[in-house]
């Protein structure tokens, strides 16, 4: 059985982990408003924004390549990971973009429906379950447990 490592926090670790929790929380929170405003029918105007978020989308790729390709990774691991990475940010740039521009057009609709404050949470828990994810994939992975035949 794996034992997570401790990690002791100073005040600057604790920033920049706040930081980043409060930078990952309104992604996704601008994600799930996002999401809503697609599914209702009120995201009017994508098919003009959706080469914009196709552009990043397109970037990210290609920095994912180059970024990979420095680290010394196989080049089946750099494509689907840059495949993966650019597939991650379109979802997030169009769903994010689409919910900030559904926030600004809507923003009595989303706050006194409380749908904010639930999205904020949903986005709180997602990102620590992601944190959590990150720090933990190889327990999580299958091909890290080498089976124990009995020991």
């Amino acid at each position: 059985m794996a034992i997570a490592r401790r990690r002791r926090f100073d005040v600057e670790s604790i920033g920049r982990a706040g930081a980043l929790v409060a930078v990952c929380t309104l992604v996704l929170t601008a994600s799930f408003v996002g999401l809503v405003a697609l599914v209702s029918g009120q995201a009017t105007g994508l098919s003009d924004r959706l080469p914009a978020y196709v552009l990043g989308m397109a970037t990210a790729f290609v920095g994912a390549v180059l970024i990979a390709e420095t680290q010394g990774f196989d080049g089946r691991t750099v494509i689907v990971g840059a495949g993966v990475v650019a597939l991650g940010t379109l979802v997030v740039l169009t769903l994010g973009g689409e919910g900030l521009l559904h926030a600004v057009r809507n923003p009595g609709a989303l706050v006194t429906s409380h749908l904010l404050f639930y999205f904020l949470a949903a986005g709180m828990i997602a990102t620590g379950f992601g944190y959590w994810a990150i720090n933990h994939w190889q327990e999580l992975s299958i091909r890290s447990q080498k089976p124990s035949f009995g020991r």
